[in-house]
């Protein structure tokens, strides 16, 4: 009984010591899953790319637009089934919000360097060139937007799925 009562004390809400840790380990899980979405999902994903770049010479355009990124959602996903269920959970969908906040500061900042007075495009064509479009189509910036923001986007945002749909269907 006297086990009981120590145990309802430690877990009231005026009791500090009850959470410690708990903003400090889901903080290191948010960590620890960027870096295997990002790290792992660019390493893995350059891998099927190249494959999937083989496979898609003489593809239209717009099949070549896919095959960019596919691979990195592919991979994403693969490593987030595998890394969801075994370490930190609970944190795993929470790092698709980074993906959100790289695609919006690489969108203002995109945004507010666009001038009519060198750019062919208006406002969200060059956006979204920049951060979507084609390698061949990025020659202004060398798609280093792609690389700092659409890529963290895509992987981050691939890995926040798959984790969730791994804890809801997969392992409850």
């Amino acid at each position: 009984m006297r086990f009981i009562v120590s145990r309802r004390y430690t877990q009231s809400a005026m009791n500090s010591t009850a959470n410690e840790g708990g903003a400090a380990k889901a903080l290191g899980g948010v960590v620890f899953h960027a870096a295997v979405a990002l790290f792992g999902g660019f390493v893995l994903g350059i891998v099927i790319g190249i494959g999937a770049q083989t496979l898609s010479r003489g593809a239209p355009r717009d099949a070549q637009a896919l095959v960019e990124f596919l691979p990195f959602v592919v991979s994403s996903a693969l490593l987030a089934l595998f890394t969801t269920s075994r370490w930190f959970s609970r944190s795993a969908p929470w790092v698709g919000l980074l993906g959100l906040a790289a695609l919006f500061i690489g969108t203002q900042e995109l945004w507010r360097g666009w001038s009519p007075t060198w750019s062919h495009q208006t406002h969200s064509d060059y956006v979204l060139s920049q951060l979507f479009g084609l390698p061949g189509s990025c020659g202004d910036s060398e798609c280093l937007y792609m690389l700092l923001f659409a890529g963290p986007f895509v992987c981050l945002t691939a890995y926040s799925v798959a984790a969730l749909i791994t804890l809801r269907f997969i392992h409850r």
